[in-house]
């Protein structure tokens, strides 16, 4: 059992970082179960689904967790007598049982197939935390009072989302999320280092060999360890990664000058020597930021002396505004500084002198420092919540424009019944923010909650709620235009990322165009759109114009972007709908037979060069070559009408053995599939003659 439980505990070490965002991964929560599947955690029912709204059993969440944990096997006596050896789920709920992971429910009885509460879930997922006693984040939701402490912890740490009743039945879906984020933090990428260096006596330059995530700019701080020679620890204040991702620097407390000091990396040891005094000086690394009404915030480069950060009379306001207040923060590295009333729109420049760090180094004085009054100081508000019944977003508007930063943060936005926010998009407006959610379920109800989110002067809005949609529980997937190629002058082929569904074909357009950057008005430009053969995904758009059949729109030597609209999901933030592509030299060819083809003696399949319609027995011409012509009796296909790419040919009589046979064509029958330029029945001077042997 020791054993076990120091395993348990190195484990848990491992998994102690708390995670930023319940379901922050850009994954849905069916991607996150199929990973998962393939990793071996879950495993789907025999008929190949998930079941992500099901209930949980008490069994299937023992069985994630010795897979998540890869707890050791345990006891082979059974230990509750409504779990036998020969069960499918013995070992696992052994193995949790052994663990202190869970316990039975009443004296050896397991109840293995009831359904876990999401209070339980969430007692069960912090004790394999090691945690124990209350939270910080209060439970507003309907709780037992056993479970509160437990349903606080859980949520501190991103393990649940809130809820408006965690005595509910726990879903499958709600133990994929958190597996999924226990699994990421588990198999967390080992940093490669090259060299460490100090760079002031209060940072230090990580060099690697292997590329980190550069998105990742705050890597986790807890993966370091600063000591000096003496055994004294340095606290990390904040790690942050190079724009390349090949080096990080480690923001500490100040270390004593001149002393042997070790920095522990996921588990590898370097060595440096403290430099013997700090003659760097602080510097401002920012402009002035808003947080809220005439308050600001300004960012120093190391930890700054609080009395000299927060004497007003170190920072200056010209325009008649004052400095009404300065507070510095407990890192010691940002000053926050409220004004007298403002006037909108006008931009105010500040000085910043005389502010120095614990070493005494004072500042070089800024003088290029600027904001921009206001003085709104009424809060935003949610004025409409709508769910799309296609793709089932949500929309979320707002009566005035909203903070960029605080508008795409999930954290935000809160739902009941376990629905998770997974992603946050702030549409052009500034006023309209998108949500996308773990899957719905169907003829159910929720209730958004919004809260915590400011305008653009700051102002923090009031939490609203009880605004209900209905779910959508099979939504129309996503589609961003993959690309757009030239396919001739007059022709371009748009290329989406999922299949396109016969409405989706009808209903594609482009909507608007740039040539050189350039805009390009397609106001007298008719299309012509069909689905490209052999692809689900990808579609040609022939264009004529009021002036010719085959215009000259995609030019050599020119740059085109294009914006898409008409299909259903059609993701258009960030330039999801729009491509860009060169134009070309190719003239769009009128359409022709390029073969002909002997089926039996009676039957001749002939291939077209691209999809064309108006095929009928008066097109074609055939005769033995030198002798006399064949009559076509009919055209298997039948309706003119239909784009064919092949059309087979049925024959009066026999066609004789071993000779040769021409097909010549007639003009003014078959067009291409637009109907716009009709067929090639001329070569030159001479007709346009296709050849075949028997």
């Amino acid at each position: 059992m020791r054993k076990i439980v120091a395993g348990m505990l190195a484990l848990l070490l491992m998994l102690s970082v708390p995670w930023t965002a319940w379901g922050a991964s850009g994954l849905t929560t069916d991607q996150k179960f199929e990973e998962l599947r393939q990793k071996g955690i879950f495993t789907g029912f025999s008929d190949g689904s998930s079941r992500l709204y099901d209930p949980m059993s008490r069994e299937q969440l023992a069985a994630v967790l010795y897979r998540l944990l890869k707890l050791p096997s345990g006891s082979s006596t059974p230990s509750y007598d409504d779990v036998r050896t020969t069960r499918w789920s013995f070992h696992e709920i052994e193995a949790v049982a052994r663990a202190g992971l869970m316990n039975g429910t009443k004296t050896r009885t397991f109840s293995p197939a009831s359904n876990v509460t999401v209070e339980q879930l969430a007692a069960i997922l912090t004790r394999s935390y090691g945690l124990s006693g209350s939270g910080s984040t209060p439970v507003a939701g309907r709780v037992s009072p056993w479970a509160r402490g437990a349903v606080s912890m859980a949520l501190d740490r991103k393990l649940i989302p809130q809820l408006s009743d965690y005595t509910l039945e726990a879903t499958r879906g709600l133990l994929v999320e958190a597996a999924y984020a226990i699994y990421e933090q588990s198999n967390v990428k080992p940093l490669y280092v090259r060299s460490v260096e100090q760079l002031t006596n209060q940072s230090i330059g990580i060099q690697l060999f292997q590329r980190a995530d550069p998105n990742d700019k705050s890597i986790d701080k807890s993966r370091f360890l600063v000591k000096d020679v003496y055994g004294n620890t340095r606290n990390v204040l904040q790690a942050t990664v190079s724009q390349d991702g090949m080096s990080i620097v480690l923001w500490t407390d100040r270390q004593l000058g001149g002393v042997v000091h070790t920095v522990t990396i996921d588990g590898a040891t370097w060595s440096y020597t403290s430099a013997l005094e700090d003659t760097t000086k602080p510097q401002l690394v920012s402009q002035p930021v808003k947080v809220a009404h005439r308050t600001y915030e300004l960012t120093f480069s190391e930890p700054v002396e609080t009395s000299s950060a927060t004497n007003s009379a170190n920072y200056r306001l010209n325009g008649g505004l004052r400095i009404t207040g300065v507070k510095l923060s407990d890192d010691k590295r940002k000053v926050t500084f409220t004004t007298s009333e403002q006037t909108d729109g006008r931009n105010y420049q500040l000085t910043v002198q005389n502010v120095k760090d614990p070493a005494g180094n004072v500042m070089d004085t800024r003088s290029d420092l600027y904001l921009t009054g206001s003085n709104d100081n009424v809060k935003p508000k949610v004025t409409e919540v709508k769910v799309d019944v296609t793709t089932a977003l949500i929309t979320v508007k707002f009566s005035e424009k909203i903070d960029p930063q605080h508008a795409v943060l999930t954290n935000h936005y809160s739902i009941d019944k376990g629905l998770a926010v997974l992603q946050a998009t702030l549409e052009s407006d500034g006023k309209t923010v998108t949500l996308r959610t773990g899957p719905q379920r169907d003829a159910t109800y929720y209730t958004l909650t919004v809260g915590g989110i400011p305008d653009l002067a700051g102002n923090v809005m009031d939490t609203s709620t009880n605004w209900r949609f209905g779910a959508v529980a099979n939504p129309v997937e996503q589609a961003a235009l993959q690309s757009a190629v030239a396919i001739d002058k007059n022709t371009v082929e748009l290329t989406f990322t999922r299949a396109l569904s016969d409405a989706d074909v009808g209903g594609v357009k482009l909507v608007a165009m740039t040539d050189n950057g350039n805009e390009v008005s397609m106001a007298d430009w008719s299309a012509f759109v069909q689905r490209k053969p052999g692809s689900d995904r990808a579609v040609t758009i022939q264009y004529r114009t009021k002036s010719s059949t085959n215009p000259d729109l995609f030019r050599s030597g020119h740059v085109y972007t294009v914006r898409a609209a008409g299909i259903a999901a059609l993701n258009t933030t960030g330039g999801a709908d729009t491509a860009v592509f060169a134009g070309t030299v190719v003239d769009n060819a009128v359409p022709f037979v390029t073969h002909a083809i002997v089926l039996d003696r009676s039957t001749v399949k002939v291939l077209f060069s691209e999809p064309v319609r108006n095929v009928k027995t008066s097109a074609f011409q055939l005769r033995e070559k030198d002798g006399r012509g064949k009559d076509i009796d009919y055209i298997e296909q039948g309706d003119p009408g239909k784009i064919v790419t092949e059309a087979v040919l049925k024959l009066d009589d026999e066609l004789k053995s071993n000779r040769q046979y021409e097909l010549t064509f007639r003009s003014n029958t078959i067009t291409d599939a637009a109907g716009w330029n009709g067929w090639k029945t001329k070569d030159g001077d001479n007709a346009y003659v296709v050849r075949f042997n028997t």
